[in-house]
């Protein structure tokens, strides 16, 4: 046990190393007055917008979540999915870790553990299609990625995502039948756990089925499109307050690149990693290096703060918080 220990301590000490570097790389060289004057230059209206841009991405994201909960027969109340949501993301910001999504299992099925299955199938559909969508955004803008990057796309994104559908559809029109025949197996007289089992995989089973209705499926694609049309606008409208005028696939490009160098979670807030992909994502353009600074800076500041705010929010007006808070004041 203290040999893994050390290995993990090493392992997160490792990855901080490397998203400090990222950061020292990022604000090698720059002229710190000139930075200074960038970000002095945005105009407050527009980082206005910015946020509002971000609350409308983390609102779809959230209520896509209600919807693929409810679709998996989840009766979830829209202010718990809220809270879920905002704490896993919380965690996803504070910790050097991907625990986030953990965290959020966690709290939808506290009140009932039997649903673990349909809570993580929800959110692990959200993965997809948003591997997906990441997927079809990286194609569009990959002749301004760097070539490691359009070979990792090759390699790696574009066959996880053909092998992730081609899963997905032998789950859903294989397990139904390959399910009810194991189902017919189990004697009358089997033990209680194994009849739980049985009724916990059959309602998993029947409750993903919704995936390949038309009349579903389209919508959560639509949810999805919105959630990453939000998010490349959030990167247009900074590049309009920071006066800069690139082209619409460099907000693809941006959100490309640091979506994939956030996913290591090297450090805490991902302040290295954000930045230094931040700007590798206006690079191509001919964007000034404080400029493409001041964006990364001003980028990574909201997309982190808002819904840290948020969460913090929410967890105040929660119903359960108030009520421990009144116990804990009552025993002290």
């Amino acid at each position: 046990m203290t040999d893994n220990i050390k290995r993990l301590l090493s392992l997160n000490l490792l990855r901080v190393v490397i998203g400090m570097a990222l950061l020292v790389v990022s604000l090698w060289g720059i002229n710190w007055t000139q930075l200074k004057e960038s970000l002095a230059q945005i105009n407050p209206v527009w980082i206005l917008f910015v946020v509002g841009s971000v609350v409308l991405s983390l609102g779809l994201k959230i209520a896509r979540s209600f919807v693929f909960l409810k679709n998996f027969d989840l009766q979830i109340s829209l202010p718990r999915v809220t809270r879920a949501f905002l704490l896993g993301q919380a965690v996803n910001i504070l910790l050097p870790s991907r625990g986030g999504d953990v965290v959020r299992v966690g709290y939808l099925s506290a009140d009932q553990p039997r649903n673990v299955a349909q809570v993580g199938a929800a959110i692990a559909f959200e993965k997809f299609l948003d591997l997906v969508a990441l997927t079809i955004v990286a194609l569009g803008v990959s002749a301004y990625l760097p070539a490691e990057r359009v070979s990792w796309l090759r390699r790696v994104l574009l066959p996880l995502s053909i092998m992730g559908s081609l899963g997905l559809m032998s789950f859903l029109f294989v397990a139904p039948k390959v399910w009810e025949s194991l189902c017919e197996k189990v004697p009358p007289s089997a033990p209680h756990w194994v009849v739980k089992t049985v009724e916990w995989g059959d309602r998993f089973v029947k409750n993903s089925q919704w995936i390949k209705d038309p009349r579903y499926l389209y919508p959560a694609v639509m949810m999805t499109t919105l959630v990453w049309g939000a998010m490349w606008m959030t990167n247009i409208l900074l590049f309009q307050g920071l006066h800069l005028n690139l082209p619409i696939v460099a907000g693809g490009l941006v959100i490309v690149l640091v979506y994939v160098g956030v996913l290591p979670a090297l450090m805490p807030g991902n302040v290295g990693p954000f930045y230094f992909f931040a700007q590798l994502g206006v690079a191509p353009f001919g964007v000034p290096a404080e400029n493409a600074v001041a964006f990364a800076i001003l980028l990574h500041a909201v997309v982190t703060l808002v819904p840290l705010v948020a969460a913090a929010i929410s967890l105040m007006l929660s119903v359960d918080l108030r009520v421990q808070l009144k116990t804990l004041w009552k025993t002290n």
